[in-house]
């Protein structure tokens, strides 16, 4: 512990953990420390009950809201900064640093644990929940309706026949079939072959597998300038270029992957849009 952080936990010491588990008033200064309920946070309240975001909010590479982050505080999740904020509600993950959920404990900060949505209906779920901690359940509800319609909009449409697709980022890793990407693929009409190879969650699929059999559709991730690493060479392969003829490519940006909430919005319009090149390009094709 940093010397000057034990005066701060003395003087923020509110009160005993069990009473500060349901403040009598809404959360002013909220400090989220989870990528995903960032994107909720900053549409749910005014962003001055938002004392911090997470430091990832910021990256451009993993977050859908860099722009706005880039005016509201971060965090790095450490113990000194968090406390420091003075918050009455931290939002965090699960797997979030222990040592940062110790101190708050000590001195009576209120948090709340988050797991990664794996289910559109789970998502949904998490968003009515971070609301109501918010005080912001109207809010919510819009949220909700919002990301329905859209996702509405996106299905695939009677009786047209699915595509076969595979998700592909950097380092080969694909979504699998019990994933919140994998059943927005499934509603608008990309039927995920990662499910052929075993993948349920977030493994690599083999380059083989997709040059053996290749889908209708590779939606394959963005790659930094020049992308220097051979992980990231990798969905820009000449095995895969060589099947341009049999297999439309589309991107699919990173930064829809790892969150659902209100990226699956932007998500399930970047599918929709690998759906109609494919189907543009190739034609309207049975799904194996």
């Amino acid at each position: 512990m940093k010397p000057w952080l034990a005066p701060l936990l003395a003087a923020l010491c509110l009160a005993p953990t069990a009473q500060a588990e349901e403040p009598a008033h809404r959360p002013m200064r909220i400090v989220s420390l989870n990528m995903c309920v960032d994107s909720m946070l900053i549409e749910l309240v005014s962003h001055d009950r938002i004392a911090a975001l997470s430091h990832y909010a910021r990256d451009p590479q993993r977050s859908t809201i860099a722009n706005v982050a880039g005016h509201l505080p971060i965090t790095y999740e450490t113990a000194e900064e968090v406390v420091a904020l003075r918050p009455d509600l931290v939002l965090t993950s699960r797997h979030s640093a222990p040592a940062t959920r110790n101190a708050l404990k000590r001195v009576g900060i209120r948090f709340e644990l988050f797991d990664v949505p794996q289910s559109i209906e789970e998502s949904l779920a998490q968003i009515r929940e971070v609301a109501k901690l918010l005080d912001a359940e109207p809010q919510g509800e819009v949220m909700v309706a919002r990301i329905q319609a859209a996702l509405d909009a996106a299905r695939l449409p009677p009786n047209e026949e699915p595509l076969t697709a595979a998700i592909y980022q950097p380092g080969g890793l694909s979504a699998g079939s019990d994933t919140a990407v994998g059943e927005l693929m499934e509603l608008t009409g990309l039927r995920n072959i990662a499910a052929r190879y075993g993948v349920t969650k977030y493994r690599p699929l083999p380059l083989e597998v997709l040059v053996s059999s290749p889908p209708d559709v590779l939606l394959i991730g963005e790659t930094s300038p020049g992308a220097p690493l051979q992980a990231e060479k990798i969905v820009h392969h000449r095995a895969l270029r060589a099947l341009g003829s049999q297999m439309t490519q589309s991107v699919f940006p990173a930064r829809l992957l790892y969150c659902a909430g209100p990226a699956m919005v932007e998500a399930a319009a970047t599918l929709v849009h690998a759906r109609d090149q494919a189907w543009a390009a190739h034609g309207k094709r049975t799904a194996l």
